[in-house]
C-alpha cells in the first residue's frame, strides 16, 4: 500500500513538472515568435532620432577597430574615453601599424590640445605637440563632423534586422554615407565617393548609437562601438619625459 502511494505521488510530481515546463516553453516560444513578427521601425526616422540624441552628447567610451586592412589607417585598434567638456580631452590605448611594425596597447592622452603618447606598451609618454595636427579626437563628437553627421548623411537607408550589441538591443540599419561626412570624421581616408555604412541603433529609450561601420572596400571596414554616452570623463595632464 505504501509503495503504491509513493508511485502515485511520483506520477503526480512528474505530471506537474511536465505541465510547468510545457508552459514555460510555450511562453518562451510565443515571445520569440512575437518578436520576430514585430515590424522593424522606419530606418529614416530611427536615424534621425539617433542623430538628434548623438548631437546632444558630450562624452563617450569608444572602441575603434579596423577589420581587414585600410592602408591609410595607422591605428588598427583604439580603446578610450573622450569628452568635449570642460575641454576637449581623451585617454586610452591604441594598436598601431607603423612602417610595417606593429605596436600594441600604446597609451595616449589628449590634454589641453596636446597629444601625449608612447610608441611602446607601457612606455613613458612624450609630448607630440598639438593634437589636432595629428588627429582631432573632438571630430567624433562634434555635431558638424562626427557621428551625428554620419547618421544625418545616410542615404538609401533600410532596417534589415535586430541584433544585440554589448547587451543593447538594436536595430541594424544599412545604407550609404556621403564622402563628405566620411572625410569629416576620418580625413585620413580621403574618400572620393560614398561608402557603404551600417548603424546599430538602440531600439528603445532615446535611440543611442551603439555601433557604426564604414566599409572602405569589400571585406575591409572601420568599426566604432560606443558605450557610456554622457558619462563624466576626467583626464589629467600626464608626466612626460
Amino acid at each position: 500500500m505504501q509503495g503504491m502511494q509513493t508511485r502515485k505521488r511520483s506520477a503526480m510530481l512528474v505530471s506537474l513538472l511536465s505541465t510547468v515546463m510545457a508552459g514555460v516553453l510555450l511562453v518562451s516560444g510565443c515571445s520569440k515568435s512575437e518578436e520576430s513578427k514585430t515590424p522593424l521601425p522606419d530606418a529614416a526616422a530611427l536615424l534621425k532620432q539617433s542623430a538628434d540624441t548623438t548631437r546632444g552628447q558630450q562624452s563617450v567610451h569608444l572602441v575603434l577597430l579596423v577589420n581587414g586592412k585600410i592602408a591609410k589607417m595607422t591605428v588598427t585598434k583604439l580603446t578610450g574615453d573622450m569628452t568635449l567638456t570642460p575641454a576637449v580631452a581623451g585617454q586610452g590605448k591604441a594598436n598601431l601599424s607603423v612602417g610595417g611594425m606593429g605596436v600594441q596597447d600604446a597609451p595616449f592622452v589628449v590634454y589641453d590640445n596636446h597629444l601625449y603618447a608612447s610608441l611602446t606598451s607601457g612606455g613613458p609618454l612624450s609630448d607630440f605637440g598639438p593634437a589636432d595636427a595629428i588627429y582631432d579626437i573632438s571630430a567624433i563628437l562634434r555635431p558638424e563632423t562626427g557621428l551625428a553627421n554620419i547618421l544625418d548623411n545616410f542615404t538609401d537607408a533600410k532596417a534589415v534586422g535586430r541584433e544585440d550589441i554589448g547587451g543593447v538591443k538594436t536595430v541594424k540599419v544599412t545604407g550609404t554615407v556621403s564622402a563628405d561626412a566620411v572625410n569629416k570624421i576620418a580625413p585620413q581616408l580621403k574618400v572620393t565617393s560614398a561608402l557603404p555604412g551600417t548603424a546599430w541603433i538602440e531600439e528603445g529609450g532615446n535611440h543611442q548609437l551603439a555601433q557604426a561601420q564604414l566599409e572602405t572596400s569589400p571585406g575591409n571596414n572601420l568599426q566604432m562601438t560606443l558605450t557610456d554616452w554622457g558619462k563624466p570623463v576626467t583626464v589629467n595632464k600626464p608626466d612626460v619625459q
